[in-house]
């Protein structure tokens, strides 16, 4: 799967739990008010961003995608706000 134009396949990297300063550990479900979210690029249009680079996005950017049995995500280069 090749991405084409601004657009970028990203497979969206899940974290387990994080600890807050207080020491409360939020699992995925609690993190759901966390807006950014991070994301492998498996293919991208724009020659910026190259493959198995790591990408914070807006989690409410793009839409899902099948390919080969499992789900990736397709964003556009305007929902990339930061390389890590």
């Amino acid at each position: 799967m090749k991405a084409v134009g601004n657009y970028i396949i990203i497979d969206e990297l899940s974290e387990n739990s994080t600890k807050t300063k207080g020491g409360l550990e939020l699992g995925e479900k609690h993190r759901e008010d966390i807006r950014y979210r991070k994301g492998k690029i498996i293919s991208s249009g724009p020659e910026i961003l190259k493959e198995n680079q790591i990408i914070m996005f807006d989690r409410v950017a793009g839409f899902p995608a099948e390919y080969n049995n499992k789900i990736y995500k397709v964003i556009n280069l305007r929902d990339v706000i930061a390389i890590i």
